[in-house]
């Protein structure tokens, strides 16, 4: 779904800062097309989702709730904690679908739409 800074209602700092979100998820989905092996795939993809993250935090989405999940073995490495976004609060791991596809938990939810 769209979303339209346009519609935004605030000051012109929340704009500008959705607008950078907006800038760097659209840079970060171009870098993520470009990598050839998963695991750089899967490390874009976790850093789409703290970007997009954001950005809904920012705007405070309200349309409908949205699950901030949270694996803590996606990568081999075990450095870092890969996150995505749900619509769903069931756990549906997109790191680890064949092999641990329920491992996780919903590390936030975001709700504004009683605002």
């Amino acid at each position: 779904e769209n979303l339209k800074l346009t519609e935004l209602k605030g000051d012109t700092a929340i704009i500008e800062t959705a607008k950078s979100f907006t800038a760097s998820i659209s840079s970060e989905l171009k870098g993520m097309v470009g990598e050839k092996e998963l695991k750089g795939k899967r490390k874009s993809f976790n850093m789409l989702t703290d970007q997009l993250y954001n950005l809904l935090r920012t705007v405070q989405y309200d349309r409908e709730i949205i699950y901030h999940q949270h694996c803590p073995m996606a990568f081999e490495d075990g450095d870092a904690n890969a996150y995505w976004l749900s619509r769903n609060n069931d756990i549906k791991n997109p790191y680890l679908p064949k092999t641990m596809l329920t491992c996780g938990d919903v590390s936030d939810s975001l709700d504004y739409r009683l605002r």
